[in-house]
């Protein structure tokens, strides 16, 4: 029995049609992207730039938390630049005379129950002071040089924590039993004291300071 010459005819050229449309869709489809990349409307993948976007945001909406510095008041050293003061600071337990001198012993001395460094009120440190050729220990010269301050001078105090900045507002020389220390007072200031080697024994300088300005370390 032979095949049907018209059933294998119609078989062929459906086989051809349609590998005519194939080649003709191929062609269609390379000759518009090449005019569509001739005529640069070939739109550009915005991968790159979704990715450097959703980057961006992200770093920009990440909020890092600051570190919160706890302040401590407690005053630890005293700079003066401007006479060559740098001590360190102790604040006894007691108001105690003893206890007091004992302390001077270890470099300036915070009077106990005056304002701390930056708060409201009167921080009232003293030191000695001493210009003898040779002193063993530095304590007894913390503050030489104090009553050569001058009005606008700066002074710096530490504590663990901060630096306070004060400005001196006053100098002055008094007798001992003359010189009056008010704690209350309603801004932060600071008042040193120290005795006058070269005058008389009841003889001590003053300097009146107010704070100016507060940094953590």
């Amino acid at each position: 029995m032979t095949d049907n010459p018209i059933s294998t005819t119609s078989r062929d050229v459906l086989v051809q049609r349609r590998a005519q449309f194939v080649r003709t869709f191929v062609l269609t489809a390379f000759v518009l992207g090449s005019i569509l990349v001739l005529f640069d409307v070939v739109p550009e993948s915005n991968v790159q730039s979704t990715l450097e976007t959703i980057s961006s945001s992200s770093t920009n909406s990440v909020v890092v938390p600051q570190k919160k510095v706890v302040e401590v008041t407690t005053p630890v050293r005293i700079l003066i630049a401007t006479r060559a003061i740098d001590t360190s600071i102790v604040t006894p337990q007691s108001t105690d005379i003893a206890v007091l001198d004992r302390a001077l012993l270890t470099g300036a001395v915070h009077y106990p129950g005056s304002a701390h460094a930056g708060e409201k009120g009167n921080m009232l440190i003293f030191g000695h002071s001493s210009y003898l050729p040779v002193v063993k220990n530095k304590s007894y010269q913390a503050f030489n040089d104090l009553g050569k301050s001058k009005k606008g001078e700066v002074i710096e105090v530490f504590s663990s924590t901060h630096r306070y900045t004060y400005t001196i507002h006053s100098v002055a020389l008094k007798r001992a039993e003359d010189v009056i220390v008010p704690l209350d007072v309603s801004e932060p200031t600071l008042t040193l004291a120290t005795c006058n080697t070269f005058g008389a024994k009841q003889e001590r300088w003053v300097v009146i300071a107010h704070l100016t300005q507060k940094q953590p370390l």
